[in-house]
């Protein structure tokens, strides 16, 4: 298969991660709304699904279970978390939040890619299609979630 085919199959994994990640993160306290949002969740699970299409172009296999292919998607996964604890340097709580979205996204994409990669049915339209509402709803709901409403009142009348 093409590397194209493959970047798409997980494209199409990490769209699927994406909106399932975003609905997940919208009653999660984020540590700070402006960066950690349904934007950035949405985004960072497009980039994971993208990375694991590649990993799985690069493990060159047809076969759904590929050792090579999980062992990197584990080490994958071992970055994104190591990231994780970075954030945590700058915010507080931003494991509480990112670590469960971390775990949603890799096992989606680690999972996704291999079958929608090996599966004729699943075609680059279908993905595009994920991708496209995956965008369309980390964009929505990037505003959404536990911050403040951010109107501007006076405070009440003693």
């Amino acid at each position: 298969m093409t590397i194209y085919r493959n970047l798409f199959a997980g494209l199409g994994a990490g769209a699927l991660a994406a909106i399932i990640a975003v609905l997940v993160s919208l009653p999660l306290e984020s540590p700070d709304d402006i960066v950690l949002n349904a934007a950035s969740v949405g985004f960072g699970a497009l980039v994971v699904g993208a990375a694991n299409g590649i990993l799985w172009h690069f493990s060159a296999s047809d076969s759904k279970f590929h050792k090579r292919y999980f062992v990197l998607s584990a080490v994958l996964f071992v970055v994104i978390i190591a990231v994780a604890s970075l954030a945590q340097t700058q915010f507080d709580d931003a494991l509480s939040f990112t670590i469960p979205l971390a775990v949603i996204i890799a096992l989606v994409t680690i999972l996704g890619t291999p079958i929608s990669a090996t599966n004729d049915r699943l075609g680059i339209w279908f993905s595009g299609i994920l991708v496209f509402v995956a965008i369309v709803l980390s964009f929505a709901l990037a505003g959404q979630g536990d911050q403040e409403s951010g109107s501007l009142s006076l405070p009440p009348a003693p």
